[in-house]
């Protein structure tokens, strides 16, 4: 009987250690949220590519960490990772309402914005204070909606960002508000061109949003990763293959 109880002890700690070793490989593993905006992060088939998707493959293989990544509407995404540990989000516009919920990865992208119009009609501006009167197309969870909705400007906010330029072209909107690049390139994709911006009126450094209970250690290794990518030119590098100089 002792020898039964003692085999029965024994598988009983096998067990027991093989399901905390599987516990701890999954909280290891950080699941990264983030959201289709082309050129930063787009799904091809089964495959995602992208500068942001480019960026954090090298940025955790540059730590001992794990991450998986997954494509959600970035309002959601937010949430998300303000409820739920082991999960960031990127790329977040960090501002005063948010600042305390998470912890900073930055910066993870650096934007341009720009305010677009139709290509028949052109709406003179000079300073961003001219758009007032304007409807302003902008999306859920995006940092610039936010910022013109908080400065009392008419925003009509949708669940993505590419339904603005369908919206725009059917007057639904009359400004859009918009990233430089990203603007281009869903021009390009959905072959509406409405030529360049009517004003570029801001500059963003963009982060990765993280939960709070996410540990000093790893915050630290993703910090420190993504600062030697800036100092050894690869971030510089990254950003040329878009057609982009930082």
């Amino acid at each position: 009987m002792c020898g039964n109880n003692g085999r029965y002890g024994l598988l009983t700690s096998v067990l027991i250690i093989m399901s905390l070793t599987v516990t701890q490989l999954r909280a290891e593993t950080l699941q990264i949220l983030t959201y289709e905006e082309s050129p930063f992060a787009l799904r091809v088939g089964k495959t995602h590519k992208g500068l942001l998707v480019d960026m954090l493959k090298e940025l955790f293989s540059r730590t001992d960490l794990q991450y998986e990544l997954k494509f959600i509407p970035l309002k959601r995404a937010i949430i998300t990772t303000e409820r739920m540990p082991g999960h960031c989000v990127l790329p977040v516009g960090r501002s005063q309402e948010r600042e305390a919920s998470f912890h900073w990865i930055s910066p993870v992208l650096v934007s341009r914005y720009g305010l677009y119009s139709r290509d028949d009609v052109i709406i003179p501006l000079t300073t961003l204070s001219d758009a007032k009167p304007y409807t302003i197309g902008s999306f859920l969870g995006s940092g610039i909606g936010e910022y013109l909705t908080d400065l009392g400007f008419d925003v009509d906010l949708a669940s993505v960002s590419a339904q603005n330029l369908r919206k725009l072209k059917r007057s639904r909107i009359e400004l859009w508000a918009a990233e430089l690049i990203s603007a281009r390139e869903q021009m390009q994709k959905q072959a509406i061109n409405f030529g360049a911006p009517e004003l570029i009126f801001y500059t963003s450094l963009r982060a990765m949003a993280c939960n709070r209970e996410m540990s000093l250690e790893t915050t630290l290794k993703l910090e420190q990763a993504l600062t030697s990518m800036y100092l050894d030119g690869y971030m510089s590098e990254l950003y040329l293959e878009y057609g982009v100089e930082i």
